[in-house]
């Protein structure tokens, strides 16, 4: 806007102007450098449309993994280990007060005791090949806070709970 005015005002000091030619010269410069300042504003406005739905897809993205992560916190907690394993066609091994899902090799199992605690999202991270999830989860008779991972593949299926550090 201040360009518009500044404009406005050199172009009310060429008025006064006695030379034609002069001031033609400068109308096209400066014609020129109003045509180029609306091609910048929209190619940001195509810009601010894209990050718009970069956003949109993302919080989709986040409500719809927290919604799912904490149903499954749900079946843990309740001890619905065979409704978890049909409503995620997912496989595990419940032993010594824990989930094993197998996957990663690496992978600690999952206390179950963890799963009926207060968690907090961490982080979100999305990728081509899917989603994950970070928890902070307070074992509150412990004090402790754990780091959880709470993985889906790119079609948000859950595939398994990566058990971080605490």
């Amino acid at each position: 806007m201040k360009k518009i005015w500044a404009f406005i005002l050199i172009l009310l000091c060429l008025a006064g102007c006695s030379n034609k030619d002069e001031m033609n010269v400068l109308m096209a410069k400066y014609e020129s450098q109003i045509g180029n300042q609306q091609e910048e504003i929209q190619e940001l406005k195509k810009e601010i449309k894209q990050l718009e739905t970069e956003y949109a897809d993302y919080s989709s993205n986040l409500q719809q993994a927290d919604y799912e992560s904490r149903r499954i916190m749900r079946f843990i907690s309740e001890s619905e280990f065979d409704e978890l394993k049909k409503e995620y066609n997912i496989e595990f091994e419940v032993k010594d007060g824990a989930i094993d899902f197998g996957v990663p090799e690496s992978n600690s199992s999952f206390p179950i005791e963890l799963a009926g605690n207060p968690m907090f999202i961490a982080s979100l991270s999305k990728f081509p090949e899917g989603t994950d999830i970070n928890y902070f989860v307070d074992d509150l008779e412990n004090e402790k806070r754990h780091l959880i991972n709470v993985s889906f593949d790119k079609d948000m299926k859950f595939e398994f709970i990566f058990v971080g550090g605490e």
